[in-house]
């Protein structure tokens, strides 16, 4: 017996060294994972970009109307897949009056939507497990359904409103207000670079770097020609912004253009007279690369946009299946009960939380993108990424609200916080109040129980709320300045087949042809089983109840 007693505690004090060391490579595999994440996302916004920038970038001279200016909002957000970049380009157009506030009202409020599916496409990597894709794809889209039914809310109000006043509307005011109040004399150029950026950037510049200075330059359109006095030729006038963003581009080409002789006064004040700026804005601007540096430089911006492309949806799948196995095998246990009793912190507190995180990373697709895998794992559960969601929201207009005070004009300013007090009053409406929370997270549950039926749910989601829906809204809107008697015929049919399909659904049981009622009782049970009937009635809806009348 005497031999036996020092070999227990030998055995006891390995294994605690093996543990630790399985976990220390276990948080390891986590961090390594996560950089490729993050990598893939920064990638595919990219390449994203290469293969639509130049079209984001002129959408924005695209908004006759508030319907236009939203759908442009969506449009180029999910073409750039960044809202923190379209919204500083709203800023930069606002600032130099190539836009007016009231005209980019609507696309900020667009964008918001836009910013979205990237973590609605991260939701796709769990359509391994039926059940983890469920709860993804219901994770990914509660930030979705803010966005879109605080658009309903406060879009057609702010349309009455500025019909009343002649000038603007709800948001319009506040920020006028606000603007009026906090504007100083002084002038700031205040930067906060994105640490995550930071760390991916020479990886991701390595493989692709995009010029974002072309994207820019595009936005201000192209520069304004006129018949020379003497009418033998033409000359052009380019305001002080568009000097400025041209510079950025081409700056030995830009000090080569020829300036008019003798007649440059014939441009606005602020304005430079230049002959053949209509062939520099051809050649450098319109003709310009997106893809800058890096290996894909050579296969010019389409090809190089979909090798990009493929490339970060092919690391991102690998990092997050990594990340997720990892996680599962690390919150087990004990430490399962430490994250759980984490994410039953209050509410607002969840909202401050979200708001940190994205004001540390600069971005809100990567915080939402980093919560939908422990969504889909079931660690986070959906209501509780309602409220961390809407924090991110608010974090992310920390960024347009520094380019507006890096440029310093009145406009630029109240436009950034019209960004800001949109989610503020966003929220004060949608959340407060649990009947209005439901709704978000109603929704969000239903289009999840749908997806781990159908596993291309989430692809056509995508391709309709995101491509189709705004596109056709920005046809029909622009169809009404070439022919109204058209637009409105065309907007009859839309609302036909939208109410036709409702109809379908819910009163002749369209739904019920998707998933039958055998199907869907026995999810419910299964869903009891899994999360315990009391916390299932919160937070796992049931889309019979959602849907059914």
């Amino acid at each position: 017996m005497a031999e036996e007693i020092p070999t227990a505690p030998e055995k006891h004090e390995q294994s605690c060294g093996e543990f630790a060391l399985y976990v220390t490579l276990k948080i390891l595999g986590v961090l390594i994972s996560l950089y490729f994440f993050l990598f893939a996302l920064s990638l595919m916004g990219g390449s994203f970009g290469a293969l639509g920038g130049k079209g984001a970038g002129e959408l924005f001279t695209i908004t006759d109307n508030p319907i236009a200016g939203l759908m442009v909002g969506i449009l180029a957000t999910v073409l750039v897949q960044s809202s923190s970049t379209s919204t500083s380009i709203v800023v930069g157009l606002v600032g130099a009056d190539v836009l007016t506030p009231r005209q980019a009202i609507p696309i900020i409020m667009g964008a918001n939507i836009g910013t979205s599916v990237t973590n609605t496409i991260v939701s796709m990597a769990h359509s391994g497990d039926r059940l983890e894709l469920e709860r993804a794809f219901s994770g990914a889209t509660v930030h979705d359904m803010f966005n879109m039914l605080s658009v309903l809310t406060m879009l057609p109000l702010e349309i009455i409103i500025a019909a009343i006043s002649g000038e603007g509307g709800l948001l319009y005011w506040i920020s006028r207000g606000l603007t009026e109040a906090m504007l100083g004399e002084q002038e700031a150029d205040l930067t906060f670079p994105s640490p995550t950026k930071e760390i991916v950037s020479p990886l991701v510049k390595a493989v692709l770097s995009k010029d974002k200075n072309v994207v820019k330059a595009l936005s201000f359109g192209a520069p304004s020609s006129y018949t020379m006095p003497s009418g033998t030729g033409t000359y052009y006038c380019v305001s002080s912004a568009m000097s400025k963003a041209w510079k950025k581009v081409a700056e030995d080409g830009y000090e080569a253009l020829t300036s008019c002789s003798g007649f440059s006064d014939q441009c606005p004040a602020g304005s430079s007279c230049y002959t053949d700026a209509g062939d520099y804005y051809t050649n450098e601007i319109a003709g310009g690369r997106l893809i800058g540096k890096g290996f894909l430089k050579g296969a010019g911006d389409v090809g190089g946009g979909i090798i990009g492309l493929i490339i970060s949806l092919l690391v991102m799948c690998g990092a997050l299946y990594a990340l997720v196995r990892l996680l599962q095998s690390l919150v087990m246990g004990q430490a399962k009960k430490v994250i759980m009793k984490g994410t039953k912190m209050n509410d607002y507190l969840a909202i401050l939380v979200g708001f940190l995180i994205t004001i540390l990373v600069q971005s809100s697709s990567v915080t939402t993108s980093a919560l939908t895998p422990l969504v889909g794992i079931g660690v986070l559960p959906v209501h509780k990424m309602l409220p961390m969601t809407l924090g991110a929201n608010i974090g992310t207009t920390i960024t347009s609200v520094l380019a507006a005070f890096a440029v310093m004009k009145f406009n630029s300013i109240q436009i950034a916080f019209c960004h800001l007090f949109f989610n503020i009053i966003g929220i004060c409406v949608w959340f407060p109040a649990p009947i209005m929370r439901r709704v978000i997270v109603k929704a969000a549950c239903t289009l999840g129980f749908y997806a781990s039926y159908w596993r291309l749910v989430p692809l056509i989601y995508i391709l309709v709320m995101f491509v189709a829906v705004p596109g056709l809204s920005l046809a029909i809107s622009l169809l009404y300045g070439a022919s109204v008697a058209g637009g409105i015929v065309l907007t009859l049919l839309a609302l036909s087949g939208v109410a036709g399909f409702v109809f379908w659904w819910v009163r002749l049981g369209g739904c019920y042809k998707v998933v039958s009622q055998e199907e869907r009782e026995a999810r419910k049970a299964e869903m009891e089983e899994e999360m315990g009937t009391t916390e299932t009635k919160v937070v796992a809806v049931v889309p019979s109840e959602a849907w059914n009348p």
